[in-house]
């Protein structure tokens, strides 16, 4: 033991190197590069846009587009334009074939009609004359304007109707834009769009337009479109605010024992005029032992739905039971706790363990700032390989950190790495090592401290005479004693079931009271030597007695309220039942106890 000891001191003297490492592995993929050879004969068959306008400040938007190849050679990629003025507002984007199959997407070096250039590549060359779609999701902050007149929020967004692109769009044409069902629908502006209220929508029909504009198709960037290339829409809504997840740090905590536990302190803010009561978190469906506090303790009202069909759960967090609103330019503190299932993460290869992780393990509606991640794992020798580069890598005391850094997160954004590292098994094994040690310490006191006192009690013992004679009659007359008193309750019982009658059980009880009366009388001087042999002696007889006392209350207790509720004076039979069962378990214990109580006293004659 004292060398386990000295292994154990010597592992937290030794194992406290630090280590900053940046640009880990910090490969990235080559930019492609695009061809504007052919771009005016490529055209648009099918335009869809569908937009949301979140209650959190946010704007989602989906495009569907449908292109035809009119060259006579197949092209790899097309372009998609941002305006130069919305490029720092937006924070996130992705292209998906129709099977919703990944495209690679990047900013290009193009400018055209002030719109930044995004080139999407095709995962195979685009054919002349086949037509293909492609779906490009991207995400806004910043533009959406929330102002309070009158007590009222109005929230105002001037949206470009349709895609910015350098083709033509000759076919179908339609654009959706979404707004929260809370809002009051009477003052929302569609501008030339049409509202519909029971889908709560501004639904913009290039068909309808047609015939105003005397055009048959859209011209590249919408130039042809004039004033109906922007729209207003302006609602009120006093529902809702813009919040925001000012920061985040999260720590991923990942022990080979089996462990994965996130803990996240946030930090939400409202950049809005009305004060929130509400707000919901998503976190993994296979999220386990959720708690959510603050420094005040735990956030009463905290519900879970779990509906199924996707890979998240909503986490409502209500702030009226036992916090305050969140009002306008103020921000609320808490942490969010919960543990992942190990198995669903990991894959195992002798000591060396692979893990694949999302490191944005809880989402949000809202726009996320300044995330700070720390992905510690316990008993780690070296990092063998990582998808992404960490910030950092600190190695200290048996534990490696990779750090990352993300300055906006998007609801829609995923952050998967995985990474292998080796186990370091000194360090595995120094945890039930320490825990082996700690309780043999712990065992070898008590039995100490055990072994002493049995050795006090029989020196005590042993200087004094032991009345065995005493003893023995005592113990004699309490078992009898207590015999009878058990044929009194089955009688008693047998009475009330009418198994035996009633001027029997009379017999019974008359006869047995008059026993235990002599069985008392008779005890009594053999009390009196035991309690003036020893203190020993004298603490068994008091509990003895105390426990008498107790089990004549409790049946006293039992009687009584039988009584009660045959005069009515209960309030329901559910309540009866449940305290005679009480009474009769509480009457069970002490019966035990004072059994316990004579075997102890007879372990003396022996």
């Amino acid at each position: 033991m004292g060398l386990l000891l000295i292994i154990v001191a010597l592992s937290f003297v030794f194992d406290n190197t630090e280590i900053d490492i940046t640009d880990y592995n910090n490969n990235k993929i080559p930019q492609s590069s695009a061809d504007l050879d052919g771009i005016e004969n490529i055209i648009i068959t099918k335009l869809y846009r569908n937009a949301n306008i979140t209650t959190y400040g946010l704007l989602f938007i989906e495009d569907t587009m449908t292109f035809r190849n009119l060259n006579n050679h197949p092209i790899t990629s097309i372009f998609f334009g941002i305006p130069i003025d919305l490029s720092e507002d937006l924070i996130f984007f992705k292209a998906t074939g129709i099977s919703d199959n990944t495209l690679l997407s990047d900013f290009s070096s193009t400018i055209m009609n002030g719109n930044q250039m995004v080139v999407i590549y095709f995962d195979s060359p685009l054919l002349p004359y086949q037509i293909r779609s492609v779906k490009f999701t991207h995400t806004y902050k910043n533009i959406i304007s929330y102002t309070l007149l009158e007590n009222d929020q109005h929230v105002v967004f001037y949206p470009i109707v349709y895609p910015l692109v350098p083709y033509n769009i000759e076919g179908e044409a339609s654009a959706h834009f979404n707004f929260p069902i809370q809002v009051d629908v009477s003052t929302v502006d569609g501008g030339w769009g049409f509202v519909n209220p029971t889908l709560y929508r501004i639904s913009y029909d290039f068909d309808s337009i047609k015939d105003e504009l005397e055009v048959d198709f859209i011209s590249p960037f919408l130039e042809n479109l004039g004033e109906k290339k922007e729209a207003l829409i302006h609602f009120i809504d006093n529902d809702n605010s813009k919040l925001e997840m000012e920061e985040v740090n999260r720590e991923i905590f990942i022990s080979p024992w089996g462990i994965i536990k996130v803990q996240e302190k946030c930090s939400l803010v409202n950049l809005g005029y009305k004060a929130i009561n509400i707000f919901t978190l998503r976190i993994p469906k296979t999220a386990t032992n959720l708690r959510v506090f603050d420094d005040l303790g735990e956030i009463q009202g905290t519900k879970i739905d779990d509906q199924g069909g996707n890979n998240y759960k909503t986490v409502t967090i209500v702030l009226y039971l036992n916090r305050v609103s969140l009002t306008p330019n103020t921000n609320f503190e808490f942490t969010v706790e919960y543990n992942l299932p190990f198995e669903n993460h990991v894959s195992l290869n002798w000591f060396e363990q692979s893990i694949q992780i999302d490191l944005l393990t809880t989402n949000y509606d809202f726009l996320g700032k300044n995330q700070n991640i720390n992905v510690i794992i316990e008993a780690c020798s070296s990092i063998n390989s990582i998808t992404e580069s960490p910030t950092a890598i600190i190695m200290s005391k048996g534990a490696t950190t990779l750090s990352f850094q993300s300055e906006t997160v998007c609801p829609l954004e995923r952050k998967i790495v995985q990474f292998t590292f080796t186990i370091n098994v000194f360090d595995i094994l120094l945890r039930p090592i320490t825990f082996i040690l700690i309780i043999s310490l712990i065992a070898s006191i008590y039995v100490l401290v055990i072994k002493t006192r049995k050795k006090a009690d029989t020196t005590v013992l042993s200087t004094k005479y032991i009345p065995v004679n005493e003893i023995r009659e005592f113990c004699s007359l309490y078992e009898e004693k207590n015999a009878l008193t058990l044929e009194i309750r089955l009688a008693e019982d047998d009475a009330k079931r009418k198994k035996i009658a009633k001027k029997k059980y009379n017999n019974i009880l008359t006869k047995n009271v008059s026993k235990i009366d002599e069985i008392q009388k008779e005890i009594t001087p053999f009390k009196k030597v035991l309690v003036e042999t020893s203190d020993i002696f004298g603490t068994i007889v008091n509990r003895l007695d105390i426990l008498e006392a107790e089990r004549i209350s409790v049946t006293d207790s039992i009687a009584l309220l039988e009584s009660r509720y045959k005069r009515g004076r209960l309030p329901s039979r559910a309540a009866y039942l449940k305290l005679s069962d009480d009474f009769i378990k509480r009457r069970k214990k002490i019966d035990k106890t004072i059994d316990k109580l004579i075997q102890q006293l007879r372990s003396y004659l022996l």
